[in-house]
């Protein structure tokens, strides 16, 4: 019973505060295996990982499509986005994996992060994954390492998506990211930590769990923002969650930076409080370490629009578009 208490409150704490807020479709609703793998097809020959088969769920517009596929003894889903006039002809592009926090739903990220735009601009695929609901709350959100979603093979769902999306799409081998918020920041750490193919990950407001043994592969790229009043995953983390400022030393630590700078974010919205941006670079293999932290700011997706200091997905995207 104490167990159960535990996990239920877990997963309360990690409620997203701020979750409220295709082109290669055939006529039979599954995207055209034959369309555009750019000779990137399958997942390093694993054949361990298995072939998800993928179908139409719904079109938001030419551009954009809900799918769905079975994976593990759940129905997932996600949303996938390519850029106008996207050709796989034309050479490999980026992928982008955004991901919700706790009860949130995979529409909503994708209607508050913006990213749609952003890739229309940059060239990219970006896919909003949809997390499962569980089965004592009804309330959605991945296998992180913290709440009571212990059997979901969600870093196999991810896994299984990156072999589908390199044989179905001209993705780029080394251009493969991940950025979530809350919980789905949680996520995207522990796909950083597992999948060898992941390059580079964004969190916000999201951390490591605090009993995960986290063995990356290879070096990874990481940006992570995190407001010192988020009451919801803690800045200075708690039981179950890892202080932020100890996430970055790990991180720089494992990818051997040899130096860090620390600077003050300019004041946008005039409030007079001053939030800081910090650096931990001349890494191994190219790689960079950065931490915002958002004086007094809470459990949110940072926006201009909304009031913040910076436009979080942007900064994410000009981070990741580099490595």
């Amino acid at each position: 019973m104490q167990k159960l208490a535990k996990a239920l409150f877990l997963f309360l704490i990690i409620a997203c505060g701020s979750d409220t807020g295709s082109k290669i479709i055939s006529s039979s609703g599954v995207i055209d295996p034959n369309t555009g793998n750019g000779g990137n097809g399958g997942n390093s020959g694993d054949g361990s990982i298995p072939d998800l088969v993928v179908e139409l769920i719904s079109s938001y517009n030419d551009d954009t499509a809900s799918f769905s596929t079975v994976f593990g003894n759940y129905t997932r889903s996600f949303i996938v986005h390519t850029p106008p006039n996207y050709d796989p002809n034309n050479g490999p592009i980026p992928l982008l994996f955004v991901l919700h926090g706790y009860t949130g739903q995979a529409p909503s990220i994708r209607n508050y992060s913006g990213f749609d735009s952003i890739a229309d601009e940059e060239n990219f695929i970006v896919v909003y994954v949809q997390g499962v609901a569980d089965q004592i709350t009804n309330n959605t959100g991945w296998n992180a390492g913290v709440g009571t979603f212990i059997n979901v093979d969600d870093v196999g769902l991810f896994s299984a998506l990156i072999k589908y999306f390199k044989g179905n799409y001209n993705i780029a081998d080394s251009k493969i990211f991940s950025t979530g918020m809350s919980m789905g920041g949680f996520m995207s750490y522990r796909l950083a930590c597992e999948l060898e193919e992941i390059n580079s990950i964004g969190s916000v407001t999201g951390s490591m769990a605090a009993y995960y043994n986290c063995v990356p592969p290879n070096q990874k790229s990481i940006i992570h923002f995190h407001g010192t009043a988020d009451t919801v995953v803690p800045y200075n983390g708690n039981s179950w969650s890892i202080n932020v400022e100890n996430v970055h030393s790990l991180w720089a630590n494992h990818n051997e930076c040899q130096n860090n700078s620390e600077v003050t974010i300019p004041d946008f919205n005039g409030d007079g409080v001053v939030s800081t941006q910090l650096t931990s670079y001349d890494c191994n293999g190219n790689r960079e370490v950065i931490l915002y932290t958002m004086e007094n700011e809470g459990h949110t997706w940072f926006k201009k629009e909304w009031g913040h200091d910076v436009d979080t997905s942007r900064l994410i995207w000009e981070f990741f578009k580099d490595k």
